[in-house]
C-alpha cells in the first residue's frame, strides 16, 4: 500500500472515530427532559392542544435513532378534556439505513394506550384539525392551492414487530347515538416490511350500545405481506368470539388480491353463530297488567334503516359454512353460501337445514337499495319457524313454501311496503290457530239471522289434512284467490289481502259441511251438509278477530233440505201461532217464515 493512501485511510479512520467519540458524548451528556417545557409550548402553539410530558424522556442517536416517553396526554383542542393518553412507548430506527432512505425499526412498544374518539354532529371527528395541512402562519392553507412537491421515491421501512398492551379505544357519534368501546387491546406481531410473514395475536373486549354489542375476541392468524404486488392474506386463521353463554370458533383463510381498488376473497368455516347474543333485540315495552289499559296507545316499533350503499366498491369472492345459525329468532344449520360482489351487486346463493326441511335459494343485493330473495322450503314444520322468525303463533303443518320476492327502500319497513313478486304453500296434517270452524258450524244450526264479531282466541284452532295457496304480491299486500284447506268435517275456500307492510289482514273463508262420518261432529253437523259459512279475518297479525255472518247462513240453511227438515220441527213445537200473539211484528211462527224466507 502506498504511503499517501496510507495516510488517508488512516485519517478517515480517525475522524471516523473522532465522530464516533463525539456523538457517544453527547448521547451520555444529553437531557432530553430539559426540553420538555419547549416541546408542550411548540405543540399547543401548533395545534391549540394541551401536551403534558409527566414521566422521562429518553433519547438515543447511535447506532439507532430512538426515544422513550412515560406518561403522556394530549387534550382535545381549546379544552383541558383528554384525547389520547399513554403509559409509555419506545421505539427506535436504525440510523445509517435511513441515510439510504430504509427505515429499519426496532420492535416498536406501546403500553396503556387510551384514546376517545368523537364524531360531531356536523360529521367532523375530534381529530380533523390534526389531519388539515398549514403554512407557517398557523392557518388552514387555501383550498385549490399548490399542492406539496413529491419526494424522489418510496421509503422503503421494516419493522421487526410491534408490541400494544393495556389499552383502550371509545368512539362516540353525537349525531346517531352510538357508542363503542374496546379495551383490555393487546395486539402482537412478527416482521412488517414489503414483502414479509408472521404471526398474528390479538385480543380485546368490544362493547356498543346500537346495536347492543358484547363480545371477547381473540384471534391467532399467520400472515404473508406483498405491497408491491399488491396482496395480504391471513391464512391458518383461528378467530374466537365469545359473549355471555355462547362462544364462536371461525376458522379459514382471508384475503386481499389487489388494493386499488380493493379485491377480496375468503373461505371461512363457523362452528356456530348466534348473532342474537352478540347484538340483542331491543328489549320490548313492558305490556299492562290484566284488566288494566294503558295510559297511552302503544308506540310503534322502531325502523332499522337499511344501507347498501357498501356494494358500490365491493368486489368480493368467497365461501362461507356455518355449522348452526341464529339471526333474529330464526335458526338454521348446515349453512352454506357463496358470494359474489362486484359492480354494486352481490349474489348470494345459499342451501342450509331448518325445522326438520331443507332450504335452497339465492339473495340478491343492489347498492341502491334493492333486494331480491329466491328461496324454496322444503318439508319444514311452518308453526315452530313463524313462532321464532317472526314471533306469530297462527298457523301449524308440514310442508313446503316457495318465494320469489323483491322490494327496494332505504329501511325494512320500506322495504316490507315495497315487497313484490310471488309466493305458494302446500301444507299437511296442520290447524289454523285463532279460530274454531268447527265450532262456528255447530253455532250456525241455530242459523240466528245476525252478525257477529269476537277476538281471535288463542286456543281456538281449525284442525286440517291439506293446505295449499299462492299468493300475487304488490306494494307488501300479498293477494289470494285460491285457498283451499281440507277436513273431515269441511273444506275451507278463500280470498283476501295480508298486508305485510302493516301487519294486517282482510280475508273472507268459506267453510263447506261435508258428509261427515260417524262420531266426527254428530249428527248436530251433519244436520248442515252442504252448507257454506262465510267468516271473515281481520285486523292486526297480534289483535286478529273474525265475524262470522249467520244471516248468510240461515239463507242459506233455508234453501237446503236441512233447512226444511229444522223450519218443520221448529213450527211443530211453536204451533202454528195466531197473529198478534208474540205483539207487534206478528206471530213467531211468521217469524220463521221470514227468517226462512217463505
Amino acid at each position: 500500500m502506498n504511503k499517501p493512501l496510507k495516510t488517508s485511510l488512516i485519517g478517515i479512520l480517525g475522524l471516523l472515530l473522532l465522530v464516533i467519540a463525539a456523538a457517544v458524548v453527547f448521547v451520555l451528556s444529553f437531557d432530553a427532559n430539559r426540553y420538555k417545557p419547549q416541546i408542550e409550548r411548540l405543540v399547543h402553539e401548533k395545534t391549540g392542544r394541551t401536551l403534558k410530558l409527566q414521566g422521562a424522556l429518553e433519547a438515543a442517536i447511535w447506532p439507532s435513532l430512538g426515544a422513550k416517553v412515560a406518561g403522556v396526554t394530549f387534550s382535545e383542542r381549546g379544552s383541558e378534556q383528554q384525547f389520547v393518553a399513554l403509559d409509555n412507548a419506545h421505539a427506535s430506527v436504525a440510523l445509517l439505513p435511513l441515510l439510504r432512505g430504509q427505515v429499519v425499526v426496532d420492535r416498536i412498544r406501546i403500553s396503556g394506550l387510551k384514546a376517545q374518539i368523537v364524531k360531531q354532529k356536523d360529521g367532523r371527528f375530534n381529530f380533523s384539525d390534526l389531519l388539515e395541512a398549514k403554512p407557517e402562519g398557523g392557518k388552514p392553507a387555501a383550498k385549490g392551492g399548490k399542492p406539496a412537491e413529491k419526494g424522489g421515491g418510496p421509503v422503503a421501512f421494516n419493522v421487526a414487530g410491534i408490541d400494544i398492551d393495556k389499552s383502550a379505544i371509545a368512539y362516540r357519534d353525537l349525531a346517531s347515538g352510538q357508542e363503542y368501546s374496546v379495551s383490555e387491546v393487546k395486539i402482537s406481531t412478527g416482521r412488517l416490511s414489503e414483502n414479509a410473514e408472521g404471526k398474528l395475536q390479538v385480543h380485546m373486549l368490544a362493547k356498543g350500545n346500537n346495536p347492543p354489542l358484547a363480545v371477547k375476541l381473540e384471534l391467532a392468524t399467520d400472515y404473508k405481506l406483498d405491497l408491491p404486488g399488491q396482496q395480504a392474506a391471513l391464512d391458518k386463521l383461528s378467530l374466537k368470539l365469545a359473549s355471555k353463554g355462547e362462544e364462536t370458533s371461525i376458522k379459514g383463510r382471508l384475503g386481499v388480491t389487489k388494493f386499488s381498488p380493493p379485491r377480496y376473497a375468503f373461505d371461512l368455516d363457523i362452528d356456530k353463530l348466534n348473532v342474537d347474543a352478540y347484538f340483542p333485540p331491543e328489549k320490548a315495552a313492558a305490556s299492562a297488567s290484566a284488566g288494566e289499559k294503558p295510559a297511552q296507545p302503544a308506540k310503534p316499533a322502531a325502523d332499522t334503516p337499511v344501507d347498501l350503499s357498501a356494494l358500490k366498491d365491493l368486489d368480493a369472492n368467497g365461501k362461507l359454512q356455518i355449522g348452526a345459525l341464529q339471526v333474529r329468532g330464526l335458526k338454521m344449520a348446515n349453512v352454506k353460501t357463496e358470494v359474489k360482489a362486484a359492480g354494486g351487486k352481490l349474489e348470494a346463493p345459499h342451501s342450509a337445514n331448518l325445522y326438520e326441511g331443507t332450504l335452497s335459494g339465492t339473495l340478491g343485493l343492489q347498492a341502491e337499495g334493492r333486494v331480491a330473495l329466491k328461496d324454496t322450503l322444503t318439508g319444514v314444520a311452518i308453526g315452530p319457524l313463524l313462532r321464532d322468525a317472526a314471533q306469530q303463533d297462527k298457523l301449524e303443518g308440514k310442508g313446503n313454501l316457495a318465494l320469489d320476492v323483491s322490494a327496494a327502500g332505504k329501511s325494512v319497513n320500506a322495504l316490507k311496503r315495497a315487497l313484490a313478486g310471488n309466493a305458494k304453500v302446500d301444507l299437511r296434517d296442520g290447524a289454523i290457530k285463532g279460530i274454531d270452524i268447527a265450532a262456528i258450524l255447530r253455532k250456525a244450526r241455530s242459523a240466528l239471522g245476525q252478525q257477529q264479531a269476537q277476538a281471535a282466541a288463542t286456543t281456538e284452532r281449525t284442525d286440517f289434512s291439506e293446505m295449499t295457496a299462492s299468493f300475487n304480491i304488490k306494494n307488501g299486500v300479498a293477494h289470494n284467490e285460491d285457498l283451499d284447506v281440507k277436513a273431515p268435517l269441511f273444506r275451507i275456500s278463500g280470498r283476501g289481502d295480508i298486508d305485510i307492510g302493516n301487519s294486517s289482514l282482510d280475508y273472507v273463508t268459506k267453510a263447506a259441511v261435508v258428509a261427515t262420518a260417524k262420531g266426527q261432529g254428530g249428527a248436530e253437523v251433519d244436520q248442515l251438509s252442504g252448507i257454506t259459512v262465510p267468516v271473515r279475518l281481520s285486523g292486526p297479525f297480534d289483535n286478529m278477530k273474525y265475524d262470522v255472518n249467520y244471516g248468510a247462513v240461515a239463507t242459506d240453511l233455508a234453501k237446503s233440505k236441512a233447512g226444511e227438515r229444522l223450519r218443520e220441527k221448529l213450527e211443530e213445537r211453536l204451533g202454528g201461532g195466531k197473529s198478534g200473539e208474540s205483539g207487534q211484528g206478528g206471530s213467531t211462527a211468521d217469524k220463521l217464515r221470514g227468517l226462512f224466507g217463505r
